[in-house]
């Protein structure tokens, strides 16, 4: 842990603070923070019930979770609706597990049926809204219109659907849907988030992993036009430097519309760009402010391994008597981050238009992000609420 800072966590329910309650008992608190691709947020509390005088916990109570440091300040992890609680001996002990979403079986219900000529934002609404979600969804695809849409498919499948087409990132968190773009470091309501840059001193351990991507030059994607013929065609090119090859890859699908057949090209060439580069690490320093769909750049200790990733997973563990752990996996990126880093690094370097924030050693990010700008909506979406300073220190 940071040098001299003691882990703390705080639990609320219905905005009631449980976290005395949880302070003697909570043995650990794992939180698993995954971005898009059907998956939710999730929590695991283990509590000693040694005496068993714990109340039992409820199956559809929310919990909201919160990890940082004594001294620093706290992170808000999410708010987690509870669907199982497992009592067990010995040792006496209740696990409590959850995540972010609720109403999952209104996700998997089949609703969705002949949608003409509608916006992204449109549609999900439409669908949503009578279910109990709320969209909220970046400017770059609220605004992206779906000429027909007539299979018979799930709001779970239609949301999983627009992640492809777009090359973003859904979160579905207490009654609350959320788009955004997979790259380029955004938040829902379009603020920048800064970028976070890693030295060797930042990692307990790494791993870095490059594959053949099969090194396509471009995508293409055609569509019918407005009499309903075959058009042949909207590329993407690849954003890869030095790539060789000269290979096509052509998405079987014609699109309905050139807008839809331009976003797919764009989406799965970003797809496939990112598809060869792999990184999983443990930071030396539990840092809870790291979160799923970070940006962050590696500077400083190979080629090969310097450059810049996407966190697609983030896991933050408390440990009682042994402190906080963090561990992500994440894809590489070819958004340009790491050559404007290492342009604004050098001298007579370009102001970069990214805020890049490092640590030093023994150093977590809740002690370098700038104060707080922008307040974002609801307590509970799935981006931090505020852009900036960490939570204040609520107890330790």
């Amino acid at each position: 842990m940071p040098s001299g800072y003691k882990p703390i966590f705080a639990v609320y329910k219905g905005g009631q603070d449980l976290t005395a309650r949880f302070q003697d008992r909570a043995t650990s608190i794992v939180v698993e923070l995954t971005a898009g691709g059907g998956a939710q947020d999730s929590l695991t509390i283990t509590l000693d019930d040694r005496d068993h005088k714990i109340a039992s916990p409820q199956v559809k109570d929310r919990l909201e979770v919160h990890l940082g440091y004594e001294g620093i300040g706290l992170a808000f992890m999410g708010s987690f609706e509870i669907n199982k609680v497992l009592y067990s001996l010995p040792p006496r002990s209740i696990t409590v597990c959850g995540t972010t979403a609720s109403s999952l079986n209104d996700l998997k219900t089949q609703r969705i049926n002949n949608i003409t000529d509608k916006t992204v934002e449109q549609i999900l609404a439409e669908v949503g809204n009578p279910l109990g979600f709320k969209i909220d969804l970046h400017p770059s695809i609220a605004d992206s219109k779906i000429p027909q849409l007539d299979s018979n498919t799930s709001f779970g499948s239609l949301i999983n659907r627009l992640e492809r087409q777009y090359d973003a990132v859904a979160k579905i968190t207490d009654g609350r849907v959320s788009l955004v773009p997979r790259a380029g470091g955004s938040s829902v309501s379009d603020f920048a988030q800064p970028t976070y840059v890693l030295r060797d001193y930042s990692f307990a351990d790494l791993e870095v992993t490059k594959e053949s991507r099969g090194d396509y030059a471009k995508v293409v994607a055609d569509y019918y036009d407005e009499n309903g013929n075959r058009t042949p065609g909207e590329a993407a090119q690849s954003a890869v430097t030095g790539i060789e090859s000269s290979a096509i890859f052509k998405i079987p699908n014609v699109q309905r519309s050139k807008e839809e057949a331009t976003a797919l090209a764009k989406s799965t060439m970003a797809q496939l760009d990112r598809s060869g580069d792999r990184i999983g690490a443990t930071l030396a320093e539990g840092d809870p402010w790291v979160r799923d769909l970070q940006c962050i750049v590696v500077s400083g200790i190979r080629s090969g391994i310097d450059g810049s990733y996407t966190l697609d997973a983030v896991r933050h563990t408390y440990e009682k008597g042994s402190g906080l752990r963090t561990t992500f996996s994440g894809q590489g990126g070819v958004n340009g981050l790491a050559s404007e880093f290492a342009s604004a690094t050098t001298s007579g370097g370009n102001t970069p238009s990214t805020t890049f924030l490092t640590v030093g050693p023994g150093e977590v990010f809740g002690m370098v992000l700038p104060p707080a700008a922008n307040a974002l909506p609801g307590a509970n979406s799935s981006t931090p609420r505020l852009i900036g300073a960490p939570t204040p220190n609520q107890g330790g």
